[in-house]
Order: C-alpha cells, then sequence, then structure tokens
C-alpha cells in the first residue's frame, strides 16, 4: 500500500489528525523553518524550538545565542530576530541556538506525537522531498500560518512538496488538492505569487523588502533536521 500524504493547513485543526506513526513536517516559510534551514547549513550545532520570550530569555548568559521575533519584528535584548540573513556562518558556526516565534516554534512543540518531526521551507524543498519519498511513511505537511490562521506561503510550499511527493504518495484529501492546485499557479512565479500574501505586507510595512525573495530561493540551504530530546539536530538522508 503507498503511504498518504495530509495537509494541516492552521494550527487549530491539528487536533483533528493522529499523528501517531507519521512524519510530520513543520512549514513556516516566513520565517521560522527559513531561518532554521539557514542557521543549520552555516553550521549551528544544534537549535531549541522554545513557546515563549520568557523560556527563550532563561538562557542568555549562558553559551546559547538567543533569538526570535513576535509580531514580524525581533525581540528587544535577543540576539536575533528571524531573519535567515541574520545567521551567516561567522557568527552562528558551531554555536547554540534557542529560537522563539510567532508561530512555527509552537508547531514543532505541538508535533511531538509524530514518528518523526521534520522541517520544511523552500530553502531544503528538494533534500527534503527525496527523504519524504525514501522514507515510505504517512506524512503530515503541518502549515504553520499566522496566528492560528491560513496562510498563503506555507500552503503553497506544501502543495510543492505535494507535487514532488505526487508519485509515491495517495491522498483523499481536499487539503491536499488545494495546496497542490496553488502550487502549481505559483511556480509559475513564485516571488510574484506571494507578493500579495498577508505577511508579505506585513514585511513591507516593517520596511523589510527581501525576506520574501529570499525565502523564495528554492535549495539555498539544502539542511534536514529533526526533533529529538527537545532540540532540532541535523542528519543526512
Amino acid at each position: 500500500m503507498e503511504p498518504k500524504i495530509d495537509v494541516v493547513l492552521s494550527p487549530n485543526l491539528l487536533e483533528l489528525y493522529d499523528l501517531s506513526g507519521k512524519i510530520v513536517v513543520v512549514i513556516d516559510v516566513l520565517r521560522a523553518t527559513s531561518t532554521m534551514c539557514a542557521a543549520m547549513s552555516n553550521g549551528v550545532r544544534h537549535i531549541k524550538p522554545v513557546a515563549t520570550v520568557e523560556e527563550a530569555l532563561k538562557h542568555q548568559g549562558g553559551d546559547w545565542l538567543v533569538a526570535g521575533e513576535r509580531n514580524g519584528e525581533k525581540v528587544t535584548g535577543f540576539d536575533f530576530g528571524n531573519s535567515p540573513a541574520e545567521y551567516t556562518k561567522d557568527v552562528v558556526d558551531r554555536k547554540q541556538l534557542v529560537l522563539t516565534t510567532t508561530n512555527g516554534t509552537k508547531c514543532i512543540l505541538a508535533s511531538t506525537q509524530a514518528d518523526e518531526v521534520l522541517i520544511g521551507s523552500f530553502f531544503n524543498y528538494s533534500k527534503l522531498g527525496e527523504y519524504l519519498k525514501s522514507s515510505a511513511k504517512d506524512v503530515i505537511l503541518f502549515c504553520a500560518g499566522w496566528k492560528n490562521r491560513v496562510n498563503l506561503e506555507d500552503s503553497v510550499f506544501a502543495g510543492y512538496l505535494v507535487d514532488y511527493l505526487k508519485e509515491s504518495h495517495t491522498w483523499e484529501s481536499d487539503a491536499v488538492e488545494l495546496v497542490h492546485l496553488a502550487a502549481t499557479t505559483a511556480m509559475n512565479d513564485l516571488e510574484a505569487f506571494l507578493y500579495n500574501a498577508s505577511h508579505a505586507k506585513r514585511f513591507r510595512r516593517l520596511g523589510n523588502h527581501e525576506d520574501l525573495k529570499r525565502c523564495c530561493a528554492i535549495d539555498a540551504y539544502p539542511s534536514l533536521m529533526r526533533y529529538e530530546n527537545d532540540l532540532l539536530v541535523p542528519f543526512d538522508n
């Protein structure tokens, strides 16, 4: 029997899905999972995702880099915000990172009943797709959305993965059909398709005109990581 694929369009829908025995891919394209891929590709030893600013701040003063955002803006007192551009090799190589974000880190912590919890973004699209294809396990693509609402960029990336897995996985889900249809349209010009996404508009209001384009760079940081013992750790397929 072929493995199945399904899509969770927002965190509020997660309770409707049985995660046991499945691979969950957490998707927060703008920008948590993109940032994680950039940091891991540039040498971070591991990443500790936490739900709150207060928990992240407990790591300050030690040998951790403390990072994250709320409502798209860097938290006051943190070492870094949530832009992939900040996580260059010269500042993160061999370091430990604790990260909290508005949406993505909470979704990782909500997925622990799964057999595996992986991280997905356009940055690691092909490598992640190959791993999922070779695993022969059921897959759930978990879109972080924005404050429990559906968003465009995570849904589109889920559709990209559906397209990658369409020969190896089956589905009986309207959510999968929806994201796949969106992705096949977006593939003509991904950045233009996402230009009017709510998060892209939020970036522009904050004076950030680069991260949308940056986070659309397919396979720019092809790292694989899974959540184990409270940490995101790198692995190769």
